[in-house]
């Protein structure tokens, strides 16, 4: 029988070892059960592979464990409303599916559930799908059902901003509806800056801080030596170390080592796999990171990278830049809001992400 790896790179999936999140999970497992709790709207933000996505699954396959809640996972796009009203009564049993069908505007075809686009003569001009949410809620409520919404990669559109309006309707009217709403920093910052949309200010925020490297290394070492594998200290010191308490980091390196089969991790095992840990580390996330940043965003994160330095002098970065400090600053700042870069001490900041600065100099030299 071949042995599980426990530990899992991939996107959106809940690995067997997901560290320091649990406590957050079940906290708002909690929350939100609670009609009166500032948790309902929750925005959850961090860096890309910080786990958000994990996070969301996790809440969402453990609420789907309670009878009296329906779970809604939602994508970007343009059917937005159309997709959670269908989504409802996919999970609704057949009274309830009746219900929903005798809603104006929503109708049962040979096709499916459909909505009627072309129904406006009951529906405001500003929130088409205002009536039919609101029906659709009262059902639900009537019924002792409470519904949990996720979106993923949150950016501001206009289905969502149409969205979030009806769904602050909804709250201040008292139906329990849960929103759980993830996204990189920048798209969340950019959805509670909307003028349209000021009630998002008040919402709960949950920021994916780093792991805990010391979290890292004793679950490094119970992982491996569970199975029988050994690694001595110093080796657990380097890998935990090269993680820099990325949660992707974490999960990559991990399956890496242990797809080698060794029942010794060894320092030489460790550079043995080193090179497809940065490959992987670079392909599947740092190439996206960097070209979603500005040119000065990029020039200042070049600067850094040429310094050879774990610990970089902003005075430093401004020379090369060629620019005083008072005008990189806000790149400073926007880069430390993307997770990017972290204040090491005074007037000095380093890179968060595990070979990052070696990443900039290869794709400076390839691209």
């Amino acid at each position: 029988m071949v042995e599980k790896n426990p530990f899992n790179p991939s996107f959106g999936r809940v690995p067997r070892l997901f560290l320091d999140r649990s406590k957050i999970v079940k906290q708002l497992e909690e929350d939100i059960q609670d009609p009166d709790s500032p948790f309902l709207t929750t925005l959850v933000y961090g860096m890309r592979g910080s786990g958000k996505t994990t996070l969301l699954t996790d809440i969402s396959h453990n609420m789907m464990k309670h009878d009296d809640w329906l779970v809604v996972d939602l994508t970007m796009g343009k059917r937005f409303i159309p997709t959670l009203i269908e989504s409802v009564y996919a999970q609704a049993d057949n009274s309830l599916r009746k219900l929903l069908t005798g809603i104006d505007g929503i109708k049962l075809s040979t096709n499916g559930l459909e909505i009627d686009y072309n129904h406006r003569e009951t529906l405001s001009t500003n929130l088409p799908y205002q009536v039919l949410l609101e029906k659709m809620a009262e059902m639900l409520k009537k019924r002792g059902l409470s519904l949990l919404i996720t979106i993923d990669e949150i950016s501001s559109t206009p289905e969502l901003r149409e969205f979030a309006g009806i769904y602050q309707l909804l709250l201040r009217n008292n139906y329990h509806i849960a929103l759980l709403m993830a996204g990189l920093p920048n798209k969340v910052s950019e959805l509670q800056n909307d003028e349209l949309l000021t009630f998002l200010l008040r919402s709960q925020r949950i920021y994916l801080e780093p792991l805990s490297l010391l979290t890292i290394k004793q679950s490094y070492r119970r992982a491996f030596n569970r199975k029988g594998r050994t690694i001595d200290d110093d080796t657990l010191n380097q890998i935990t170390k090269m993680t820099n308490g990325y949660a992707y980091a974490f999960q990559l390196l991990g399956f890496l080592l242990w797809r080698t089969k060794e029942t010794e991790i060894t320092s030489a095992v460790v550079q043995k796999i080193l090179p497809n840990y940065q490959a992987e580390l670079y392909r599947n996330v740092y190439i996206k990171m960097y070209q979603e940043l500005s040119n000065k965003d990029r020039e200042f994160i070049k600067a850094m990278s040429e310094s050879g330095k774990a610990s970089v002098k902003v005075a430093e970065i401004a020379k090369k830049m060629h620019r005083d400090k008072n005008y990189i600053s806000i790149y400073r700042r926007r880069l430390l809001d993307d997770q990017l870069i972290t204040a090491t001490k005074w007037g000095e900041v380093a890179f968060t992400l595990p070979f990052f600065a070696d990443f900039i100099k290869e794709y400076q030299t390839l691209y």
